[in-house]
């Protein structure tokens, strides 16, 4: 756990869990709070307004990378330039730092989709967001810190928040970080059209990397979910994919929609977060409701990426915003904590309107810890 999380817990009172000096295998099959969860503060850049924030361990820290983000004015209210992703890190301090400087989109936008300004702004009012559901997926660290991870965010075409298509393309991004470096890493454009129109986008729901394997999970606009894995080496050739369908591993991809390829109950069907729980030796996945705008948090797990997979529980509720989308963009975030923690740290946007209906966006971080 991150020496600046340990100080801001210890100064709110809260008590770090003894589960890091044990490696005692815990029940997965029955998620239990221990006590009260604490809640630690809002971890956003007091300096931005930051939309759907999520971690993942870059270099010894917690890179945190956002959707749309604003700075604010003199009377702290958020206003223009709009960028339509940002980055940041955590670790030498509880808020957010680093990376408020150049407005530029941390996803670059894809060429030819109304690029020409950082919020994806098209003449006709549409836009071209670059809004990931997760965090990049780390896939390897070298012994210096360098590190790789991958993002596949879908080319959604918007006008207000609705979708012009469905199930738009997907995008596959690399995001590489060079040990030592005061920046933040770069992000780049592997393939605009990886996943295409119409097919299931695998990794934008979420992904785990285990023992060299990434599994992905992808979730369509109907709402189902379905797994693909691929060896951590191979995560820009297509070819070496493979997918699960009808309870086994094929190389055949499948339609969007093939009830065959749906994993029950491996998500409450909003969105959240899937990770690895060392002390429960479990996938877990935490996250939201679908179609929920509450801060009310579910969790399911399984001994497999695959399953089976428990029935969602929901095991906390936090603080709404008074907006009308008052909290959302679920997550947990097992970049804070040490693998063996029996604990975990969720933060979700928090959504407050201020001036003139004008959006506030708070991100509140809670520590759970588990029985």
């Amino acid at each position: 756990m991150h020496r600046s999380l340990l100080a801001a817990i210890a100064a709110h009172g809260a008590v770090t869990t003894g589960a890091a000096a044990t490696l005692k295998k815990r029940d997965a099959s029955n998620p239990t709070v221990k006590g009260t969860p604490h809640v630690i503060g809002n971890v956003a850049d007091p300096t931005l307004n930051r939309d759907s924030c999520g971690s993942s361990p870059f270099g010894g820290k917690a890179l945190w990378v956002c959707r749309d983000t604003q700075p604010y004015d003199s009377n702290g209210i958020p206003t223009l330039p709009l960028w339509t992703s940002s980055a940041s890190w955590t670790g030498g301090g509880l808020t957010m730092y680093g990376g408020d400087k150049s407005q530029d989109s941390f996803y670059p936008l894809v060429p030819g989709n109304c690029d020409d300004n950082q919020a994806g702004t098209c003449s006709d009012g549409t836009r071209y967001v670059r809004w990931a559901n997760v965090p990049p997926l780390v896939t390897s660290t070298d012994s210096s810190g360098n590190t790789v991870g991958y993002t596949w965010i879908s080319n959604y075409h918007i006008s207000g928040l609705a979708n012009e298509v469905a199930d738009p393309s997907v995008t596959l991004y690399k995001v590489s970080y060079t040990a030592g470096s005061d920046g933040l890493p770069s992000a780049e454009i592997i393939d605009a059209g990886f996943w295409a129109e119409n097919t299931i986008p695998y990794g934008n729901y979420g992904g785990v990397v285990q023992d060299g394997t990434a599994y992905l999970w992808g979730q369509g606009s109907n709402g189902k979910v379905a797994l693909a894995k691929v060896p951590v080496t191979g995560v820009e050739d297509i070819s070496q994919y493979q997918y699960y369908v009808n309870g086994a591993w094929t190389n055949a991809q499948p339609a969007l929609g093939d009830d065959s390829a749906t994993i029950d109950n491996v998500s409450a069907g909003g969105q959240g977060t899937y990770y690895y729980s060392q002390p429960w030796s479990s996938y877990v996945w935490i996250g939201q409701a679908s179609e929920s705008v509450s801060a009310e948090f579910y969790i399911t797990t399984a001994p497999n990426p695959e399953g089976p997979w428990i029935q969602p529980i929901k095991f906390y509720s936090g603080v709404n915003g008074n907006y009308s989308l008052g909290a959302y963009s679920l997550q947990a975030n097992p970049a804070l904590s040490a693998s063996s923690d029996n604990s975990i740290y969720l933060t979700y946007t928090k959504t407050d309107s201020v001036g003139d209906n004008v959006q506030l966006y708070t991100t509140p971080l809670i520590l759970v810890e588990w029985e």
